[in-house]
């Protein structure tokens, strides 16, 4: 049955993405636009995404217990710093429950964009993830350029040629 569910979400997403007129992440679930979409950081800010002013978003799903989502922060970071002049804003939406263990994280390897929590998993569920790490590319509309799952040794380039076409495409 898990193997069922797995390949039943795949399929979903892949229909997300290849409808035409399925673009926008209002779409995913409960007719959620990216602006109006309310994160919480690690100290219970609640905050909208409209307010980070961007032109792209990756949003990159992740959790403490998971090896590839760990190794992929810093290469996030150094991703931020080369394109965050350019508007791309990265939130890395951290799933742990108790939070503490992804602040045991964040206490060694510190980042320069936000990680809002999810504990209750509502984003988690809007956005269909159901690996971990999973990354969507966002554009300010709110139509998904990328959809990414996973980590392994070249996906950062992937996910940079993604975040160069989208630039080039504005």
């Amino acid at each position: 049955i898990y193997i069922l569910l797995i390949i039943f979400n795949l399929t979903f997403i892949y229909s997300i993405l290849k409808s035409n007129d399925i673009e926008k992440i209002q779409i995913v679930k409960d007719n959620y636009y990216i602006g109006s979409l309310k994160l919480t950081d690690y100290k219970e800010k609640v905050f909208l995404i409209k307010e980070k002013e961007a032109s792209y978003y990756i949003l990159n799903f992740w959790a403490s217990w998971c090896a590839p989502c760990l190794r992929s922060m810093p290469l996030y970071n150094d991703l931020y710093s080369r394109y965050k002049d350019q508007g791309l804003e990265i939130l890395a939406i951290n799933v742990d429950n108790p939070i503490e263990d992804g602040l045991d994280f964040l206490a060694d390897t510190p980042l320069d964009f936000l990680v809002p929590s999810d504990i209750d998993g509502e984003i988690s569920e809007l956005f269909g993830v159901i690996g971990m790490p999973s990354s969507y590319l966002v554009d300010a509309d709110g139509s998904i350029r990328l959809v990414h799952m996973g980590f392994r040794d070249g996906d950062l380039e992937t996910i940079e040629s993604a975040i160069q076409a989208s630039l080039a495409a504005h």
